[in-house]
């Protein structure tokens, strides 16, 4: 079955299944669109464990297995993840606010995803005018009022992050077709682009800042905050310096007026004292006398400590 495959893309292969020590199987579909998007595979995990990668379109298996398949490795390589532990209380608001954290996370994930599919020679002319191809085939040009912008702009920033800012050969055509979203999508990517992404400590940082540059975006188009640096959890990465200070130095713990997700409780949030991101959920203790007494504890303990009582995930920033 690996004969199929570049040889690049049989070596993500074979890491996977050692990163991971299971079975990571590929099927493929029989659809060929004669364009490439990211949606064009999944990971389905088994109740075993194993892990099948469903590639439901082969114009360009190479190209779209390894981008799922890097995908699959990012999350075992120490790099932070998002986690949904709190809830508005309505499903619906849920899953869009929900959905919305996942792209701009994937955005950025792409970042390092596009950079390692260009090192391993996955990235070529033909792939490029794929992708534009399949940008210009699923997001349909603007009308006024149509209630599409927000998935426009996504759309459009990740493509800018696929072709590293280098918008010369669609420019005009996305001025024209897109003029509101890609003007979204150009200052939002201002803000990726800032600084280097080649870590898990830079690659938060990047996310933190996404998300706190929407929110004032969708403000620009008389849309709803999401709120992400508090409805989102991202895992948090720090320094051996930072794991040694006590919890009141890094972190503030805010009552929330949403609710943990698992069992309906009323939640706490760690916001992180720099840049106000989600980085951990926690019960409210039973009563006021137990509560002072709680959090007194809680900033009294070391970031490490804390971490490790609680059984929350974090990163060692190398």
């Amino acid at each position: 079955m690996t004969e199929e495959y570049a040889p690049a893309v049989n070596k993500l292969i074979d890491e996977a299944r050692h990163v991971l020590k299971r079975k990571v199987m590929v099927q493929l579909g029989t659809k060929a669109v004669g364009y490439i998007r990211h949606g064009q595979s999944r990971q389905v995990e088994h109740p075993d464990g194993d892990i099948t990668i469903n590639v439901t379109d082969t114009t360009n298996v190479d190209y779209t297995l390894s981008h799922e398949l890097l995908h699959l490795l990012l999350a075992h390589h120490d790099y932070p993840q998002i986690r949904f532990d709190l809830t508005t209380g309505k499903d619906m608001m849920d899953r869009q606010l929900w959905a919305t954290a996942i792209e701009l996370y994937n955005v950025v994930t792409h970042v390092i995803i596009g950079a390692q599919q260009r090192d391993l020679g996955l990235v070529d002319e033909q792939v490029r005018e794929q992708y534009l191809e399949g940008i210009l085939a699923e997001i349909p040009a603007e009308e006024k009022d149509d209630h599409m912008i927000v998935f426009r702009v996504l759309a459009l920033l990740d493509t800018l992050v696929f072709f590293e800012g280098e918008s010369a050969r669609f420019e005009q055509q996305f001025e024209r077709q897109y003029p509101q979203a890609f003007a979204g999508a150009r200052e939002l990517y201002a803000v990726i682009a800032a600084k280097p992404i080649d870590s898990p400590f830079t690659f938060r940082r990047a996310v933190v800042n996404l998300f706190a540059a929407f929110d004032p975006w969708l403000a620009s188009v008389g849309l709803q905050p999401t709120n992400h640096n508090q409805l989102i959890t991202l895992d948090g990465v720090f320094s051996k310096r930072q794991e040694r200070l006590e919890m009141r130095q890094v972190f503030e713990i805010l009552h929330s007026e949403l609710n943990i997700r698992a069992n309906g409780q009323s939640a706490y949030i760690g916001l992180g004292k720099n840049d106000q991101q989600n980085t951990f959920v926690i019960a409210a203790p039973a009563g006021e006398t137990e509560s002072a007494a709680y959090f007194k504890k809680i900033y009294d303990q070391s970031v490490q400590t804390f971490m490790q009582e609680q059984h929350i995930t974090f990163i060692e920033r190398k």
